[in-house]
């Protein structure tokens, strides 16, 4: 587009129309064809393609030597020159700024191995003890130690009831003896000495079963003991063992906890880098881009430069009128006629 619009810029910068009778007949232009008083053109009239009046260096009856230069676009040369100047310094900027590597980030250590075999083993440990104390409750429940102890005191309550019925028989054979008439004295007193027996009989078996009664109650004591304390053992171990499970748990969770916050740092990690990854692409991407813009419009800037080019008259003579004829995309053409000195000397 821009190499274009400089050959358009070229083609249309000077249009010199020669308004002669003696013009050259093969198409000579005025500035190669010799000048005689035959062939001398009356009156040029030149078209010039300018940005500014002042790109104009004569005015309407100046006198011009041949090729003396009658437009020159010295502002509009200037401010190329000074973009061009600015665009060089941007493109020696961005050249000099050198895009720094990736950094490697340090390296994230895997997790150690995981062994849960002291849990296990305090597991193992607990069952154990649970399992003990469990058989040694139910053997306790399964012996019975009442059964001497209570067969004493039923042993006692038999000789408790045989020696009071005794005593009950001996006391009514005794008031029988006593109601009969004529007995001696004698067998009244030993049927008296006998109920003495008896009764001593009954003292004797009612203090063996408070005895047998008393041991009964002192062994049934001493097992209500023994199952408690066994128990007690057995709610220990289950607690030690429930504290053992729940160690391991723990020790689970925490791995876990570790391995899911150890993928998070690796998938972080794994965005972080491709986003800079991305970002250093980008921003070479940018750098080049931006170079390549500037480069290009140096080199359109160029090609304006080149294509100003200054007017210069091909006859010497005097600048008979100049006319301002239209003005487009900001460009005004102006109409110079030259009157060749020649022609005026005649």
């Amino acid at each position: 587009m821009y190499r274009l619009l400089a050959i358009f810029l070229l083609l249309s910068t000077i249009s010199i129309a020669a308004i002669a009778a003696g013009s050259s007949p093969n198409g000579d232009t005025p500035s190669n064809f010799p000048v005689t008083p035959s062939n001398e053109p009356k009156r040029l009239k030149i078209t010039i393609t300018i940005t500014n009046p002042a790109d104009l260096k004569v005015r309407e009856g100046d006198p011009v030597g041949k090729d003396q230069v009658i437009a020159d676009r010295e502002q509009e040369r200037a401010r190329l020159n000074r973009e061009r100047l600015s665009v060089v310094r941007a493109i020696a900027a961005i050249e000099g700024q050198i895009v720094p590597p990736m950094k490697e980030p340090p390296e994230i250590r895997e997790l150690s191995p995981v062994s849960f075999a002291i849990e296990e083993a305090q597991i193992q440990q607990a069952e154990l003890k649970f399992s003990q104390a469990q058989r040694n409750l139910q053997t306790a429940l399964a012996n019975d130690p009442f059964i001497t102890a209570r067969a004493r005191v039923d042993k006692a309550k038999a000789g408790i009831e045989a020696a009071y019925r005794a005593f009950e028989l001996q006391q009514r054979k005794l008031d029988a003896v006593n109601g009969l008439k004529g007995l001696p004295p004698e067998m009244l007193a030993h049927e008296t000495e006998k109920l003495r027996q008896k009764q001593s009989e009954q003292e004797k078996a009612q203090a063996e079963y408070d005895f047998y009664t008393a041991e009964y109650k002192q062994v049934e004591a001493e097992r209500n003991a023994t199952i408690a304390d066994l128990q007690n053992k057995v709610q220990l171990a289950r607690a030690e063992l429930e504290i053992a499970q729940a160690q391991l748990r723990s020790a689970k969770e925490v791995r876990d906890k570790a391995e899911y916050e150890h993928r998070i740092t690796l998938a972080r990690r794994a965005e972080e880098e491709n986003q800079a990854a991305i970002a250093l692409s980008n921003q070479k991407l940018e750098r080049e881009f931006k170079l390549a813009q500037l480069k290009e419009d140096l080199s359109a800037t160029e090609e304006k430069l080149n294509a100003i080019a200054q007017i210069r008259s091909p006859y010497s003579g005097t600048i008979k009128r100049i006319k301002m004829d239209k003005q487009t995309d900001g460009k005004l053409t102006a109409v110079l006629y030259l009157v060749p000195s020649l022609s005026v000397s005649r």
